[in-house]
């Protein structure tokens, strides 16, 4: 199945079709994917019908969490290597390294296809919590950018996991943002998916999976839902037609009602 019947055209660059997680690289002026015809109408009566379609995503990066290229790592060998194992999964072998010739990272794949409003049988855990730490990592080859979450845990819905959940757990997800020594911000991002907030309470749906089936000892998100003011938000800005829009402004205890029930019977 084509998710991209037509070629979607990013400047010179020409992108077919995904089935699979992939990365590209753009250019600053360049980061926002643009679906183009192959021709162009210069007839101004035609010229709103040739306007490209642009993606309609409303994540908004500037709050993903941000790192310095030149940070400092622990000096402690064991929590370094603990890291160096974390960060590895996310190296990329047919990107180059960031640089200050990088401007953005953005992922396209099709994680959401499939994906039930509530994804318990999906979930290795499934935590209510308000994030109260952030911190955005290189990868280990330092070809892309991931986040890690603290999360202060108010209830376990589920833990089948390999990690015993307490009052705090570190969950991670791809995306990110590095300062390199230049003061240039490079930001990573994969298609839909948004990062969370800190100082948001949130519903999410972990796994153990990563990427292409990976199985890994992290915790990551697959999903998730903030909750505030009595009313429900999806983490990730999916299209109207998605499973997950159907909680969008929902109220709060009817949603965890519903999801009790998944619970029950996933």
């Amino acid at each position: 199945m084509d998710f991209f019947p037509r070629l979607c055209i990013v400047s010179a660059a020409v992108v077919s079709a995904w089935h699979s997680q992939s990365r590209v690289t753009l250019p600053q002026a360049e980061q926002q994917l643009t679906l183009l015809s192959q021709t162009q109408d210069t007839d101004p009566r035609k010229q709103k019908q040739k306007e490209p379609v642009r993606q309609t995503d409303e994540v908004d990066t500037t709050q993903f969490p941000i790192t310095d290229y030149s940070a400092a790592g622990t000096a402690d060998l064991k929590v370094r290597a603990k890291r160096e194992a974390k960060g590895k999964k996310y190296n990329n072998r047919a990107a180059p390294q960031i640089s200050e010739s990088s401007d953005g990272i953005f992922t396209i794949g099709d994680w959401e296809v499939g994906l039930p409003a509530l994804p318990v049988a999906r979930s290795s855990a499934v935590i209510i919590g308000d994030i109260i730490d952030a911190q955005a990592f290189l990868s280990e080859d330092g070809t892309n950018i991931y986040s890690e979450f603290v999360v202060q845990v108010q209830q376990i819905l589920k833990n089948d996991s390999q990690i015993p959940l307490g009052n705090s757990v570190a969950v991670e997800r791809s995306g990110g943002r590095v300062r390199l020594t230049s003061g240039k911000i490079v930001t990573a991002r994969t298609n839909h998916q948004d990062l969370p907030r800190i100082g948001r309470r949130y519903v999410l749906f972990l796994t153990h999976d990563f990427s292409s089936g990976v199985n890994t000892e992290s915790l990551n998100i697959l999903t998730g839902y903030e909750l505030r003011e009595n009313r429900v938000f999806p983490l990730d800005k999916l299209g109207p037609k998605h499973p997950i829009n159907s909680y969008k402004g929902a109220d709060e205890a009817s949603f965890l009602n519903d999801l009790a029930k998944v619970l029950v019977n996933p």
